[in-house]
């Protein structure tokens, strides 16, 4: 994957992705919007935010391996 492809998943509003509706709704009401600013935070902090579980961890590092960007999860 171009490096140009990863900055447009990194600014992907999350809403628009192709992750579950759960997802959508648990990553907006804690105020993440894009990859981008899910990427500031290690999966410990994410997992332990009010909603986010084990389920949305694994989806969320799913998604970004598929797309070649496992490597910036928890660097």
């Amino acid at each position: 994957m171009k490096q140009s492809e990863q900055v447009e998943i990194l600014n992907l509003p999350i809403a628009k992705s192709p992750l579950s509706t759960e997802f959508k709704t648990v990553t907006e009401t804690l105020g993440f919007h894009t990859f981008s600013e899910l990427l500031q935070h290690r999966t410990i902090k994410l997992q332990i935010l009010p909603g986010f579980d084990q389920q949305l961890i694994y989806e969320y590092v799913d998604f970004l391996e598929n797309n070649q960007m496992g490597h910036l999860i928890d660097p």
